[in-house]
């Protein structure tokens, strides 16, 4: 008999090399007409962890084989190996704006980021990277509680060590929550405002007197 594994088995990327498999990934061939067999094996390897097409393997033994009614296994010589064509899929990361992003009143929607304003999930366990991008941009210019947008490209992320970007897919856009406080404003009375002496400490003031 001869074994392939079929179907593109698929995985988001995790990490490993596990493959997971169903009776459906193994196309069994070889059998005398009207006879067949299933192969129960849920276990292969890929023959790298990373993203992208790959090999899958899977070891057999005769208790991976179910026979069909009227077959008997005896009568055959049992692959002990499958291999076939599947894929690792990229992994999902959300990017989300952290840390209360704060500015004064300055006429403007534009926001100033660190990396320690962005919250950055859905790495495999060990793996990670940072998000460099400084700038982003409030909802509004004006003072009070705003929602803060940045743009993202992949130049901006910036991976530790250890960790392939290509395993993941990379988010465009991240936003949270920000802060525009008010413009703290300053009164001076200028002009030297100047009366008669009258008796009384009123002044009398005009527009022009206040700076």
């Amino acid at each position: 008999l001869a074994v392939a594994i079929v179907g593109n088995p698929t995985k988001v990327y995790d990490g490993n090399t596990n493959a997971t498999l169903a009776s459906v990934n193994f196309d069994l061939t070889g059998f005398v007409a009207g006879e067949g067999a299933t192969v129960t094996q849920t276990s292969g390897v890929y023959a790298a962890k990373d993203v992208g097409s790959r090999v899958v393997t899977a070891s057999l033994n005769s208790a991976d084989f179910t026979a069909n009614s009227g077959t008997l296994l005896s009568n055959y010589v049992l692959p002990t190996s499958a291999t076939g064509m599947g894929a690792i899929t990229r992994a999902m990361l959300t990017a989300a704006i952290i840390g209360d992003p704060t500015k004064t009143y300055d006429g403007t929607d534009a926001a100033m980021l660190a990396s320690a304003n962005y919250s950055l999930t859905g790495f495999v366990a060990g793996e990670g990277a940072s998000i460099t991008e400084i700038v982003g941009t409030y909802d509004s210019a004006n003072a009070g509680d705003r929602t803060v947008t940045a743009n993202l490209t992949a130049s901006d992320f910036a991976a530790d060590g250890g960790t392939l970007l290509s395993n993941y897919s990379l988010p465009t856009v991240a936003t949270g929550a920000g802060t525009i406080d008010q413009a703290i404003l300053t009164a001076a009375i200028v002009g030297n405002p100047t009366k008669t002496y009258d008796g009384s400490t009123a002044a009398t003031l005009s527009p022009v007197n206040y700076t």
